[in-house]
């Protein structure tokens, strides 16, 4: 049978995909050879209590609205695109459970914190990490005594683990598209019925956001914040503004970045009512539109 032209350059083309697949499967295969001790040592410690230097998240659950910040039970979705419509998540909450709060996130929170102290120390960030539940709510300034809040961590994981997402707020090429959740939880119970001990595994893009990028420190403030909207801002703002003195935004994207669900006037008379590490000023647009600017409270000092 007579090969013709096309069918040649079809066979090259599939022989060069072939090639480009063993390539990358036998780099693959000696990365993951020559850090097999790394990771072995690393999962030994995440199922060790670990000393925090630093409490740590991952930079997109701080820079993007992947929670709710109401207090009250949230079963409708949250809808974002960026400024420039290339950035998108759709978070859509269980209707049993509701959405995961912001408050839930102080586990996802400690959990990342203790798998960036594991990486710190190895250079290797694992998989998952092991505590008890009386490490976590002590860690994150919750009553370790009080049986309300094992009930509160039992349905905190209920919320985390049912919230799902869909964006490409984790991937390079824009324009691809994934739907996922971000953890997955295994628990036992002590004898009291209580949540006990505790294995969180990360899904594989965080893993890979956190040892391509890191993870940034946060103030442990972040913890004791009871207010939905300004918990958000203390992460929200300091990721934002980087090294820069200052951070401007308008004021219907940071109400949108916030989740916040109501009316802009609102939202606007809520953030005039906190006490914030930042000086906060609003102005109007070219255009009319409200922005907020924050400051550095620090930086105005020096310059008075």
């Amino acid at each position: 049978m007579t090969k013709t032209w096309e069918d040649h350059q079809k066979l090259l083309a599939e022989l060069d995909q072939q090639r480009i697949e063993r390539e990358a499967r036998e780099t693959r295969e000696r990365e993951e050879a020559a850090e097999a001790p790394l990771r072995e040592q690393a999962l030994e410690l995440a199922k060790a209590p670990v000393d925090l230097t630093r409490y740590r998240n991952e930079r997109n659950l701080m820079m993007f609205p992947f929670c709710s910040t109401a207090k009250a039970k949230r079963v409708k979705g949250i809808r974002y695109a960026s400024a420039d419509g290339k950035r998108w998540l759709e978070v859509t909450a269980n209707y049993d459970y509701g959405m995961a709060k912001i408050w839930d996130f102080d586990i996802l929170r400690f959990a990342l914190s203790k798998a960036g102290e594991v990486a710190l120390q190895v250079g290797y960030f694992p998989p998952y990490v092991e505590f008890t539940a009386y490490e976590c709510l002590k860690a994150i300034g919750r009553d370790a005594k009080a049986g309300k809040n094992y009930i509160w961590i039992e349905e905190a994981f209920d919320r985390l683990v049912s919230t799902t997402y869909k964006g490409n707020i984790f991937k390079e090429d824009e324009s691809r598209s994934e739907v996922f959740t971000l953890i997955n939880v295994e628990y036992l119970k002590n004898q009291k019925g209580q949540v006990d001990k505790i294995r969180i595994n990360f899904n594989h893009r965080i893993q890979e956001s956190a040892k391509l990028r890191g993870l940034l420190a946060i103030d442990n403030m972040v913890f004791h914040e009871e207010a939905g909207i300004k918990k958000r801002l203390l992460e929200l703002v300091t990721v934002s503004m980087g090294k820069e003195r200052s951070w401007t935004v308008g004021l219907e994207r940071l109400q949108a970045l916030c989740a916040h669900d109501g009316q802009p006037k609102e939202f606007k008379r809520q953030l005039k009512g906190y006490e914030l590490p930042w000086k906060l000023s609003f102005s109007k647009s070219v255009n009319r539109n409200e922005k907020v600017t924050f400051e550095n409270k620090a930086t105005e000092t020096n310059e008075e």
